[in-house]
C-alpha cells in the first residue's frame, strides 16, 4: 500500500501542488479529485492550492475545481484569498537583486534567457517565448494571449519599473532542469531562492530569498492557529520540498522528481490515477 494512514486524525489543512499533483501534465482535474477537495471543505478542512503558477494562470483551475479558498502562487511569493479576490501576502525581488542575478547567470549559463512575473503579467526577453512555448505541457492553461508575455525587450533590465517582481524565470535550451537548478544554487542562492518544477524544460524559477511554498504555507497555518502536525501536503517536484518537509504528513506523487520523493513521508499514486483523491478519501473515512 503506497499511502499508509498515518496522517493526523485532527487533520485541519491540506496543501496541494497543482501541476503533476492534482492536474496530470497536459490534462485537467478529474471529477474524483474535485469531489475529494469538496469533501475536505465540507469536513472543515482548509484546502490551499500551493503552486508555482502565477495568479493569472489560476482561473482555469478555479473553474475546474470549484475551489474558493486560498492559493499560494509563484512558489510562495504571493498568497491570494480567492473568495474575496484579494492579496493576503506578497514578497518580491528588488530590481537591483534581479539585475545582479541576471548578470551572474549570463556568465554561468551563456544561452540563458529571462522573464519576470509581476502580480499581473509576464515580461520577457526576446527569444524567451519561442523556447518556452515549444515545451509547454501544463493542463488547464490560459489561452496564449493571457499566458504569454505582455511586454518584451532585448534585455531583461529594460522591463523593470515600479511593479513588484514576484518571480524571475531563467530558461536554457542547452541544459537539463537539474543542471540549471545546480547552476542557480551555485551562483545566486545567496541572493534569491532558486528552484524548478518542470519535468522536461530547463526552467529555473527564482523567488525572493527565504520565500518558498513551505514558508508561505506555514504563514497561513500560523494565521489560522494550525500546527504543522495537523497539515497534509502533496507535491511532485523540487519546488515542493520545503512544503513536504514542513508539514506533519507529506506525500510525493509516484513518478515525481527523486528529490521530492526523498523529502516526503509517503508515496501517493500518480496524478493520472487520482493519487491525491485516493489518499484524502482514506484519511477522511
Amino acid at each position: 500500500m503506497l499511502y499508509p494512514l498515518s496522517a493526523s486524525r485532527t487533520l485541519r489543512m491540506v496543501g496541494t501542488d497543482l501541476d503533476g499533483t492534482i492536474i496530470p501534465h497536459g490534462q485537467g482535474v478529474s471529477a474524483r479529485t474535485r469531489a475529494a477537495m469538496q469533501a475536505c471543505t465540507k469536513a472543515g478542512v482548509r484546502v490551499v492550492f500551493v503552486t508555482g503558477r502565477p495568479p493569472r494562470w489560476l482561473p482555469p483551475v478555479v473553474e475546474a475545481t470549484g475551489h474558493k479558498g486560498f492559493a499560494i502562487c509563484a512558489n510562495g511569493s504571493i498568497t491570494l484569498d480567492l473568495e474575496s479576490d484579494s492579496i493576503v501576502a506578497l514578497h518580491s525581488i528588488t530590481n537591483e537583486v534581479a539585475g545582479e542575478v541576471a548578470r551572474r547567470l549570463r556568465v554561468a549559463v551563456p544561452d540563458v534567457v529571462f522573464a519576470v512575473e509581476t502580480p499581473l503579467e509576464l515580461r520577457a526577453e526576446w527569444g524567451y517565448e519561442a523556447v518556452r512555448g515549444s515545451g509547454r505541457s501544463e493542463g488547464l492553461a490560459p489561452d496564449p494571449q493571457q499566458g504569454g508575455a505582455r511586454r518584451q525587450a532585448l534585455c531583461l533590465e529594460e522591463l523593470f519599473d515600479d511593479e513588484p517582481l514576484i518571480k524571475m524565470i531563467a530558461l536554457s535550451s542547452q541544459s537539463t532542469p537539474d543542471e540549471l537548478l545546480a547552476a542557480g544554487r551555485a551562483h545566486v542562492a545567496d541572493l534569491v531562492t532558486p528552484t524548478h518544477s518542470s519535468p522536461t524544460l530547463a526552467i529555473l524559477e527564482i523567488g525572493p530569498r527565504g520565500v518558498t511554498k513551505g514558508s508561505s504555507l506555514a504563514d497561513l497555518a500560523s494565521m489560522w492557529g494550525i500546527a504543522p502536525a495537523d497539515v497534509v501536503t502533496f507535491g511532485d517536484m523540487p519546488n515542493d520540498i520545503e512544503m513536504l518537509t514542513w508539514s506533519g504528513t507529506s506525500y510525493a506523487m509516484s513518478g515525481g522528481h527523486p528529490d521530492a520523493i526523498c523529502a516526503a513521508d509517503h508515496l501517493a499514486p500518480t496524478a493520472g490515477d487520482d493519487g491525491v483523491a485516493q489518499v484524502l478519501e482514506h484519511i477522511l473515512r
